[in-house]
């Protein structure tokens, strides 16, 4: 059986909403490390951002602020891993697929397509791009993006 090369947990975030003369201006994008520690400093993690790129972050900053989806990280997902990182999303945003039923389901009535959702960071591609299709690690079937 392959290993698979050691990953690094990441939870993409956007920035607490920034209010400029009553404006609300929305906040960036940044990716935390949940597991890399930044400092001896308790609560402080890794972080990384297009402006600033490495920086510490604090575990009750993290916490305050809300979680990315992939059209808003995207980006960043493709600078780290051009930068080498091999990333575990744990983002909870979840992604629609289906199946087609099995032989054996269709033998005993049932021929209906099997609907169920997952983890996005289960369809994301080496390169961060979604794969179209992919196999369960749990049933090992085949599902494919809604």
């Amino acid at each position: 059986m392959k290993k698979d090369r050691y990953k690094t947990k990441v939870k993409f975030l956007i920035e607490k909403e920034n209010i400029i003369e009553g404006k609300d201006i929305g906040g960036d994008v940044f990716a935390f490390f949940p597991e890399e520690r930044e400092s001896d400093e308790e609560g402080l993690f890794t972080s990384y951002a297009h402006v600033g790129q490495h920086s510490g972050c604090h575990v009750n900053y993290a916490k305050e602020c809300k979680e990315a989806n992939y059209n808003e990280y995207q980006d960043l997902l493709k600078e780290l891993i051009d930068l080498g990182y091999n990333l575990e999303i744990v983002n909870k945003q979840k992604v629609e697929c289906r199946r087609n039923p099995t032989e054996f389901e269709i033998k005993f009535g049932n021929g209906a397509t099997h609907f169920r959702d997952f983890k996005l960071g289960q369809l994301v591609k080496r390169n961060g791009d979604l794969k179209s299709w992919f196999i369960a690690p749990d049933d090992k079937l085949r599902y494919s993006r809604v």
